[in-house]
């Protein structure tokens, strides 16, 4: 799963046997082969509310066992390169704050930023960890760094000033993660939710220097057909359900 069909365009170029199938007015999925494997993927749209949607049609609809999200996203450390391709360990919805809420029977405990209430494990979404340790096996592309981190999401286009000034206001509260999109945690708390194993992965489109929205028109394509070869190690060589 994508967010834009741009992060699905070399997918589609390999995967045989293909039938797509329309859902409403803004969801297609395609079932074919990868790898071997009978796989399902989509570009769901940008946002947490249609990617949600669209990770649980594949999972209820088409059978999904594993899903992976791929896509680009925004780089906040130094030292980083458009293109480098992060490894999701965790994600969290930095969206999500209820800090100031307070549980009547329990109106010690403090909710962090990135937690939902009421929900036990609602807070921080670990990669499954066979598929992460696929994903760490696959080879890189040429001239691109893999790594892995923690991936915020929310509902906002950051650019370089709003990446710094959320350095005090969100990063330092949510582990210092290491790029930032716009997807990830919708698809990661739905996966939970069906317990469904899930990987995210995201190449850089921008970095925490630089001009954000223009490096992303410039590099977003580019970006994105880095993770081919890792999506489809990843298939290959993941264990069977």
């Amino acid at each position: 799963l994508a967010a834009m069909p741009a992060e699905i365009a070399a997918l589609r170029k390999v995967v045989t046997d293909q039938v797509e199938h329309k859902r409403g007015e803004v969801f297609s999925f395609t079932t074919g082969k990868l790898e071997g494997c009978e796989v399902v993927f989509g570009a769901s749209n940008v946002g947490m509310v249609f990617a949600a949607s669209a990770a649980t049609t594949m999972i209820s609809e088409f059978g999904a066992t594993k899903l992976v999200f791929s896509g680009v996203a925004g780089g906040l450390l130094a030292g980083q390169s458009i293109g480098d391709i992060v490894l999701g360990a965790s994600v969290i919805n930095y969206d999500m704050d209820c800090r100031a809420f307070k549980y009547p029977w329990d109106p010690s405990y403090q909710l962090r930023l990135g937690e939902t209430p009421f929900v036990e494990w609602a807070h921080v979404y670990p990669a499954d960890p066979e598929l992460l340790k696929v994903a760490r096996g696959a080879p890189p592309p040429a001239g691109a760094a893999l790594s892995e981190g923690r991936i915020a999401s929310g509902s906002k286009f950051c650019d370089t000033a709003m990446k710094a000034e959320m350095a005090a206001t969100h990063w330092c509260h949510l582990g210092d993660p290491a790029c930032c999109e716009m997807e990830n945690a919708a698809v990661a708390q739905v996966c939970r939710a069906y317990s469904v194993p899930y990987l995210s992965l995201r190449a850089l489109s921008d970095l925490a220097t630089g001009d954000a929205a223009a490096d992303f028109n410039a590099f977003c394509d580019a970006a994105a057909d880095n993770l081919l070869p890792i999506v489809r190690h990843v298939v290959r060589y993941s264990p069977s359900s």
